[in-house]
């Protein structure tokens, strides 16, 4: 199968023109939302998904922790589901997060928050799905029907509206000023997401293991790019923040070990910038004095080319942290769907999974 007729990379070919719906579906419910939320006297956020939505909520973690007073503490749902826990969310904000909105245990999580008055929101790409109907809140996915297993654009939609819920809690108003312009720079990059793309999938087609690394604002796309690339394309990835890889897993690491490392420039303040361009050199330092084959994928042109053995995936996306994460989601995306019908496989419908995977 050649990749641009795969379903996976047609849907995620439609993420402009979700972004450039998002807004405007959810502009009356997010209004609500945050103002009930300030309104009350909650400060800290349970957030339960599962796989790839679960990877969306990290991402809103530090976002909002990095923005605000809010702290966000993730759910264990089996806590709930199979052990009876007596938790408490009285006084906390519920948010579940699900593609499908069939989660069951995710659901048991907003049932339980219900039952103890708590504000509770619902993340869903179905209007009618159970959590949407359960949660207070309903933040509608608009991404249209997704039917390729590895999910792409509703990852991408999970992202904004993460995002954009924690930039109007925080106040954060550059971060809201380019989710209203995403739409449009997202299209003018894809052209070099899928130039690199194709560049490094037939660079990396052939490996059978490897590590993907990052940390911070982008912590949740190593996870996730990790996840891509095992479902799609059957390979022992792993990922991990950079500050964890260094307790045990950097032992596994040789020449013929890739490691993906994806490394955002951060536009604050010059004490922090640098204290961020200095932890993703040391990583990057460290990995290839291990001799392994390192890709990094960065929007840092002062990264770019300061490491002759490292293979630069340069992204032209001047913004902030919070809003390359979704160039690199394209990235993550792009380049499991590719290896996936390079090794003969249909990233459609991998091996022993369902579209919707319900646990309890």
């Amino acid at each position: 199968m050649n990749f641009n007729e795969s379903i996976m990379w047609k849907e995620i070919n439609e993420t402009p023109r979700i972004f450039s719906e998002i807004l405007t579906e959810n502009k009356e419910v997010m209004s609500k939302v945050v103002a009930q939320i300030k309104k009350g006297k909650a400060t800290n956020f349970v957030a339960a998904a599962r796989g790839t939505s679960d990877h969306a909520l990290i991402f809103f973690k530090y976002v909002l922790e990095v923005n605000s007073n809010y702290t966000v503490g993730l759910s264990a749902p089996s806590v709930v589901t199979l052990y009876n826990g007596k938790i408490n969310y009285s006084n906390s904000v519920v948010i579940g997060c699900s593609q499908s909105g069939k989660a069951a245990d995710v659901l048991e999580i907003i049932k339980k928050g219900n039952e103890q008055g708590a504000i509770t929101i619902a993340v869903t790409n179905d209007r009618n799905s159970p959590m949407a109907k359960e949660a207070k809140f309903h933040l509608y996915c608009s991404a249209g029907l997704e039917t390729s297993v590895a999910a792409t654009k509703t990852f991408s939609s999970q992202l904004f509206l993460l995002l954009w819920l924690a930039s109007e809690l925080s106040n954060h108003k550059e971060n809201i000023l380019h989710l209203k312009h995403l739409d449009s720079e997202i299209t003018k990059i894809m052209p070099q997401i899928d130039e690199l793309t194709t560049k490094y999938a037939n660079k990396f087609k052939n490996m059978q293991s490897g590590f993907v690394i990052s940390r911070g604002l982008t912590y949740a796309i190593a996870l996730e790019a990790s996840l891509k690339l095992q479902e799609t394309c059957y390979i022992q990835m792993k990922g991990y923040a950079g500050s964890d890889f260094y307790h045990g897993p950097m032992a596994m690491v040789n020449e013929n070990t890739p490691v993906i490392i994806f490394a955002a420039k951060n536009n604050c303040d010059v004490e922090m910038q640098q204290a961020i361009r200095t932890d993703q050199i040391k990583c990057i330092k460290q990995m290839l004095s291990l001799k392994a084959p390192v890709l990094l994928v960065t929007n840092d042109d002062l990264l770019v080319g300061k490491f002759a053995k490292c293979n630069d995936a340069f992204i032209r996306f001047g913004v902030p942290e919070e809003i390359t994460m979704f160039s690199f989601a394209l990235f993550a995306q792009m380049l499991a769907c590719k290896i996936s019908c390079a090794i003969g496989n249909n990233p459609d419908s991998p091996r022993a999974l369902n579209k919707v995977t319900i646990t309890k």
